[in-house]
């Protein structure tokens, strides 16, 4: 069984799969199922064919990586599933927009992390669901795939299949 793990943006998900995606077996639900219609909203059935999709795959592999979003943490919430939910302070915000402008993310989705990336944190921050097991990473260059508990978790699980 593997970990479902919510990933702020810029906290370095691409990095894990890249780095680690031949050692453990990782599933993006972020990247490879739309949340989104045409219109760029988000329905009942959209959550819960993400939902059912990614409880059909975290037994068979080691990661699953879902969103971030407060709609996506709600609903995960709500049907109990426990998860590990990785997120910057918000000291940090300045970082990740500079990490976003370097690795050349679209303009409207830099500014619209830059509007919103107080209020998402704070909103994180502020999650006391007891599924929603928080890992704030405070200090700078901290990101998923250096952090101690994620790395703890490759190793054993190499431990395990080596």
């Amino acid at each position: 069984m593997g970990i479902i793990v919510s990933s702020f943006i810029g906290c370095g998900r691409e990095y894990l799969k890249n780095t680690y995606g031949d050692k453990v077996k990782i599933f993006d639900a972020v990247a490879e199922i739309p949340l989104t219609d045409i219109d760029g909203g988000i329905n009942a059935d959209m959550l819960d064919a993400y939902h059912n999709k990614v409880m059909d795959v975290v037994d068979e592999y080691d990661i699953v990586f879902i969103g971030a979003s407060t709609l996506v943490r709600d609903y995960f919430n709500e049907k109990s599933i426990d998860y590990d939910l990785f997120y910057p302070s918000a000291e940090r915000r300045g970082e990740f927009i500079e990490n976003s402008v370097r690795k050349r993310v679209p303009p409207k989705e830099i500014q619209k992390l830059d509007k919103n990336f107080d209020k998402w944190v704070q909103a994180i921050d502020d999650d006391e669901s007891p599924n929603c097991y928080k890992h704030k990473l405070a200090n700078k260059g901290e990101y998923i795939g250096n952090t101690p508990i994620i790395m703890q978790y490759i190793d054993s699980l190499k431990n395990d299949k080596g």
